[in-house]
């Protein structure tokens, strides 16, 4: 044995050595008596690529997987990706993801996402826009960490890539119909094939009904209900073997009762009595998911889009082109006391409206692969527009003061341009040399006014506008070592950006908050075992975020009756560390497994004047109003995360069907859901399990899948906060999902 091939048998074998193999799903081809896992394609380095070759931590769910699995939202994904949460809030519009630790911890129609979520290579410009509804898709790519130097905008935790399907050469398609426990249902399907030689289309269609699975009992109704539909296009017109358009056109509404959180929990206090007398017949507790309350609680979404993707082949050369419109609307409102009661008097005779417009054009180049190397080199355009709106009238101080009824509204304007590229150079051996850079300029503008104050409960009325700007230029270096056919090394520094902010309330008077920066480092294994019937990625990542940004409290006095607010600021810095393991694996010709394990640990180093929840506020346990938040933990990060994934199909040679059971596990530690560091908005550890059994059809395309949610009744909220000290001290507010119960459901599935 050479000393090469004993250094790579020394590297595979301690690596493997520390892993425990456990069960897990994925789907592959067999050849011969050996199976063989087909190869995961992705595109995190904008060419198409096997997920093994690519020095960059990523993520590949299949949309196979997902469907089998039951994902039927976007918000559902973090259920079998370790490494990704869901920053859950009082409504769609405003959750994010999470990834590593890091997610938005400021909402304002001033501040960029941390994750970014793209929809077929188009940037989603606000959080709210991730979360739609998964039909039809091929896969979504996962990229972890600092990304700016191959996509189209900054990303300062990550980015989630949801990759639809495309127009086919022949006819094809699929309808499914679904039903599970209270009353919810839903239709999908699509089809597509070719109008003419050279032109191909596809049309998706769907539509969920959702009655509810929690009730009001001020009102008597089922709440936490879903109405939705969405309809998405796609035109691929391949002018010649080196020229194709793909055209693209979706279009989503969502009306539901939602998000409807319930009471967790009222400590003990002067309050507390009269607190859970109001909220009767509801008993707060961890399982509580119903709710007495006079205020309607919903939410209305809308979203479109338009997208042009051209490829252009030149010499091997590839120049690429996206133009793409998208325009988003989001009008909701809750009820701020969660109780039968108003004590601040307040109506809304016009929901709080959010309106956003965006427009984005991506120009790429790509160079084929020769003997000393490739490149990819692009620029980048983005402008979006997003107004807020507000009507809310008080008539907390009549008869002495009339009802005040007062209009609010922001106006955001905000502009990016960047050019960007990657390098990759062929060194010796095996090693390759990655140098990419990004060049970011920023311009943002915003108005915001408000016409009257009660004196009491709105604050001043003003109008305020500002400008600003800023560039920047963010580095990555990334070496990678093919050690062996089967396996790879790599190590790399990434400079992370997120872009300058107005905090737009009337409260600071448009103060703005500089760029978020970053400096990441990783290093990653890749493998493949047994014949490629093993596939065995590791991670290794450290991360320091600069001028963070998030919100701080000002002043909140339990005696007064004006709730406090929060501020936008830098709160200084945060670190995140930890270990990725994921693997795939098809240890039978009719068994498949996957899975991983995520290690995080994501600290706060700096942040001396952090936001109190009213809890705190409450037990008098911030008396200036605001603490210090240095060395605590940033919130929906678990430190440990653990996913599996099954399926193993029974044959059947008499039967014209085989038989396919499979399932789904996820474990968690605790997770904590304030910044705040409130003890009291901590989830404990959990874990779920979900089964389903298959009768899939050997030769026609129908499936039938019985599948049960929840199997052990587990329960769990993904959301806990404290509610304001004034409104309801020492009360703290969850959301328990529907499918923290046992739920059963079937699906029926026809593929031509």
């Amino acid at each position: 044995m050479t000393i090469n091939k004993k250094i790579q048998t020394i590297i595979h074998s301690a690596i493997f050595a520390s892993l425990v193999p456990v069960p897990a799903l994925a789907q592959a081809p067999t050849t011969g008596d050996r199976p063989i896992l087909e190869e995961l394609i992705v595109t995190a380095r904008k060419r198409e690529q096997n997920l093994q070759d690519v020095a960059v931590g990523v993520s590949l769910l299949s949309g196979k997987a997902m469907r089998e699995a039951q994902i039927k939202n976007a918000s559902e994904l973090a259920t079998l990706l370790p490494t990704l949460n869901v920053q859950a809030s009082s409504g769609p519009s405003t959750s994010s993801f999470n990834i590593r630790g890091i997610g938005t911890q400021a909402f304002s129609p001033g501040v960029d996402p941390s994750v970014s979520t793209m929809l077929d290579g188009v940037v989603m410009g606000r959080s709210g826009m991730a979360f739609l509804d998964l039909v039809d898709v091929e896969r979504v790519e996962v990229l972890r960490g600092p990304q700016g130097t191959l996509y189209g905008k900054n990303a300062s935790g990550g980015v989630v890539h949801i990759i639809t399907k495309d127009p086919t050469p022949e006819l094809s398609g699929t309808v499914a119909a679904t039903a599970i426990e209270d009353d919810e249902y839903r239709v999908d399907g699509s089809i597509a094939g070719p109008l003419t030689d050279n032109l191909g289309y596809r049309l998706t269609g769907s539509k969920i009904d959702d009655s509810g699975y929690s009730r009001n009992f001020y009102t008597g109704d089922k709440i936490n209900d879903t109405d939705s539909y969405n309809v998405r296009g796609k035109l691929l017109w391949e002018v010649n073997e080196d020229l194709e358009f793909l055209l693209s056109s979706d279009y989503s509404k969502s009306d539901c009762d939602c998000t409807v959180l319930s009471v967790r929990s009222i400590l003990p206090g002067p309050d507390q009595q009269r607190l859970l007398e109001e909220q009767l017949p509801v008993v707060p507790s961890k399982h509580n998911q119903d709710v007495n309350e006079d205020q309607p609680t919903f939410t209305h979404l809308r979203s479109g889009g338009y997208s042009l993707t051209a490829h252009w082949s030149i010499e091997n050369y590839t120049l690429t082109s996206i133009s793409a419109y998208r325009d988003w609307e989001s009008e909701s409102i809750v009820d701020l006391d969660r109780g039968p009661n108003n004590p601040l008097a307040l109506s809304f005779p016009s929901p709080p409206k959010t309106e956003q417009n965006q427009f984005s054009q991506e120009l790429r180049i790509t160079s084929p692969p020769q003997d000393w190397g490739s490149y990819v080199l692009g620029a980048f355009y983005f402008e979006q527009d997003v107004n807020n709106s507000n009507t809310t009238t008080t008539a907390l101080l009549e008869p002495v003061v009339p009802a005040t009824t007062r209009q609010s509204k922001t106006d955001v304007t905000g502009k990016n341009a960047a050019v960007f590229g990657e390098v990759n150079f062929n060194l010796w051996q095996n090693w390759q040399l990655i140098l990419g850079g990004r060049y970011t300029y920023d311009e943002l503008e915003y108005h915001t006014s408000a016409d009257k104050t009660d004196g009491l409960i709105f604050p001043a009325p003003g109008d305020f506008s500002d400008s600003l700007d800023d560039s920047d230029f963010s580095p990555k270096v990334s070496l990678q070592w093919d050690f062996s056919d089967t396996a790879m090394v790599y190590g790399s520094y990434t400079s992370g950006y997120k872009g300058p902010a107005f905090d737009t309330t009337l409260l600071t008077g448009g103060s703005f908050v500089k760029p978020e920066t970053s400096n990441a480092f990783e290093t990653g294994y890749k493998s493949r075992w047994f014949d490629n019937t093993l596939f065995l990625n590791v991670a290794i990542f450290y991360a320091e975020y600069q001028d963070y940004q998030a919100q701080s409290a000002f002043d909140e006095n339990p005696q007064d009756m004006i709730p406090g607010g929060l501020i936008l600021i830098n709160s200084g810095e945060v670190s995140t560390q930890g270990v990725e393991i994921e693997f795939l694996s098809q240890p039978l010709d009719n068994w498949t497994i996957s899975g991983g394990v995520t290690y995080v640990d994501a600290t706060i180093e700096d942040y001396p004047e952090g936001n109190c929840s009213g809890g705190q506020l409450a037990r008098g346990e911030c008396p200036l109003g605001f603490q210090d938040l240095s060395g605590g933990q940033l919130p929906y990060t678990p430190k440990w995360k653990l996913n599996l994934a099954t399926d193993y199909t029974i044959q059947l040679n008499a039967m014209p069907f085989n038989i396919i059971v499979g399932g789904n596990l996820r474990t968690q530690d605790d997770v904590l859901y304030e910044l705040s560091q409130d003890k009291y908005t901590v989830q404990d550890a959990y874990t779920v399990v979900d089964l389903r059994a298959i009768l899939a059809g050997k030769r026609e395309g129908y499936r039938v899948t019985a599948f049960v949610k929840n199997v052990f009744d587990k329960n769990y909220a993904s959301l806990i906060f404290a509610n304001s000290a004034v409104l309801q001290p020492n009360t703290y507010i969850q959301l328990v999902p529907k499918y923290a119960n046992r739920t059963a459901g079937i699906e029926v599935r026809y593929d031509f």
